[in-house]
């Protein structure tokens, strides 16, 4: 037996014992014409406690500032010789992921908008430089004397401070609004780095996945080569006809075609993720599943399926007619558990505080919209030097102050329709908060549901994979033994049927392992448990109770 399928057939045998349960997705009951409901199932709670921390990003692959990585990077030597842990593959992710880096420079471009903002309060200085050349000047001569009224050439520096004075407060509303950005974008960070999280757990257990397919396609190709050479020996013995050679031989193709369309899986699912990552395509990356893998078959079995029972005395007809359902119920109850990660996610995903922020940010439009109708006030001090000023009393320096305050009497109506389109920002941003709060709520139920459902089908694989191996076990025996099918033994379609399914019962525990994993990780990402991390931008924790900070 070769280590991989050693290593995968020891995995498997560890799993705990059997599950006496069924499948939790098939307890949705039938409801009969006439009938009432039945009670309300409880579901036995999945594992929902957080995960192990995010790491923090590879320092030595981060790009500083506005200068990201023009080119997906390959990886040091040191980490290419050696499988990589989920850990150090979100550690580097966080550093080269094109999504992240987007999110970042969104960040870097909304606290200009800020800055920008806030320099609207500064005073503003200007100087100006004029050069002026006529064809001709103009000259006069009184009593002897020559007096230029007009120099061919005339040059003029001068110099001009403003001083805003916010009056109205309109400058202060466009400021909240900007910083409210600068809110919104750094969640955006956190919402990133959620997803990100989930997509490079999906992409490795994908990568497990595959490999662990592999095995079973390995092993499926070195029973039906035995069992080949069980035929060959059997025919050329006179005891078997040709037929269960040519259909071992058949077999044998088969599971080599198999064979190699699972490795091509592998190959595919690794240059996936090193996309998902953020690294170069081709990079020869090796993974370990060391400390990522979660096997939840030591739980308990599962919940018992109940129907309502026919008629003993219906007959068919009745029966086909009497369960059709006319009826539609929940038949779950959730439990306390799921309302406590529902308000988790409502508290911690930052697709909420972005909502808040963009509502708060509505609400300062108000105050914007009212511009022209707020009187505004402005400081204005202006210099000039003109060394070739003209005249009888020549200036060749000259300065003035100026105070301004504009009362707004009639804008035509201008400042009532930009308050109403305000007022209708913030009945959007009102709704959008609240289809994000129930996309959140759906989300974590149906990660919560999928969850439930991955946890029990990884018992009930078990349990039928048990079956179908001593299934396999007990065909091979009777066909070796090599009496006849009349006996009561198996001929060799038996044994072929009897490796086909348990190929099948494998390759669906190895599904239902991943598919759990997979739903955990999706469930930590629906309840926001991924976004916030200790270092790097964005918030380190969810901006409790309002982004605003108010």
């Amino acid at each position: 037996m070769s280590p991989k399928r050693r290593h995968f057939r020891n995995r498997s045998m560890g799993f705990a014992s059997l599950c006496a349960g069924t499948l939790f997705t098939s307890c949705l009951p039938f409801v009969a014409l006439g009938q009432t409901p039945e009670t309300v199932q409880p579901i036995r709670p999945p594992e929902t406690a957080p995960q192990a921390a995010l790491p923090s990003p590879t320092a030595s692959l981060v790009r500083r500032g506005l200068k990201p990585s023009l080119t997906s990077p390959t990886l040091p030597s040191a980490l290419l010789a050696r499988p990589l842990t989920l850990d150090e593959l979100l550690s580097i992710s966080f550093a080269t992921n094109r999504n992240l880096a987007v999110s970042v420079a969104n960040l870097f471009k909304a606290q200009g908008r800020v800055k920008e903002a806030i320099a609207a309060f500064s005073p503003t200085l200007t100087a100006n430089l004029n050069y002026l050349r006529l064809n001709q000047g103009l000259n006069a001569t009184f009593g002897g004397t020559n007096i230029t009224f007009v120099n061919e050439q005339q040059r003029t520096i001068g110099a001009q401070a403003n001083l805003p004075i916010d009056l109205g407060g309109t400058l202060q509303a466009t400021t909240d609004q900007a910083k409210y950005g600068e809110i919104s974008a750094r969640l955006d960070i956190n919402r990133t780095r959620n997803q990100v999280v989930l997509d490079i757990k999906s992409a490795f257990y994908d990568v497990l996945r595959a490999q662990a397919l592999e095995v079973v396609a390995l092993d499926n190709f070195s029973n039906s080569q035995s069992r080949l050479d069980d035929a060959e020996k059997k025919f050329q013995a006179g005891i078997v006809a040709r037929f269960d050679v040519i259909r071992a031989q058949t077999d044998v193709a088969n599971s080599k075609q198999q064979l190699i369309q699972a490795r091509n899986s592998i190959s595919l699912a690794i240059a996936t993720l090193n996309s998902v990552i953020g690294i170069d395509i081709n990079t020869p990356l090796k993974i370990t599943n060391a400390g990522a893998i979660e096997n939840p078959a030591s739980e308990a079995t599962a919940l018992p399926i109940t129907t309502n029972a026919l008629p003993a005395d219906a007959s068919p007809q009745e029966n086909t007619v009497s369960r059709i359902p006319n009826i539609a119920y929940d038949p779950l109850q959730l439990g306390e558990d799921y309302e406590k990660i529902q308000k988790e996610a409502l508290a911690t995903r930052p697709e909420v505080w972005q909502a808040e922020a963009s509502l708060s940010a509505a609400k300062k439009g108000i105050l914007l919209a009212r511009r022209s109708e707020l009187p505004t006030l402005g400081l204005n001090w202006s210099f000039s030097y003109a060394p070739d000023t003209a005249g009888l009393t020549p200036q060749l320096v000259q300065w003035q102050a100026t105070a301004q305050i504009v009362l707004p009497l009639w804008d035509g109506g201008a400042s009532k329709a930009r308050k109403e389109q305000a007022h209708a920002d913030i009945a959007g941003a009102e709704i959008s908060k609240r289809e994000t709060q129930d996309r959140i709520v759906l989300e974590v139920r149906q990660a919560y549901l999928n969850l439930a459902q991955a946890r029990d089908r990884v018992v009930v694989s078990h349990q039928i994979l048990a079956q179908a191996r001593e299934a396999f076990r007990l065909a091979r025996v009777r066909y070796i033994a090599g009496v006849s099918a009349q006996a009561g033994l198996s001929p060799l379609l038996e044994v072929s049927d009897a490796q086909a399914a348990l190929t099948q019962s494998e390759s669906n525990e190895v599904n239902a392992l991943y598919d759990y994993n997979n739903s955990r990780a999706r469930l930590e990402r629906a309840i926001g448990r991924y976004a916030y991390a200790p270092r790097g931008q964005g918030f380190s924790a969810p901006p409790i109770p309002k982004p605003s900070g108010k």
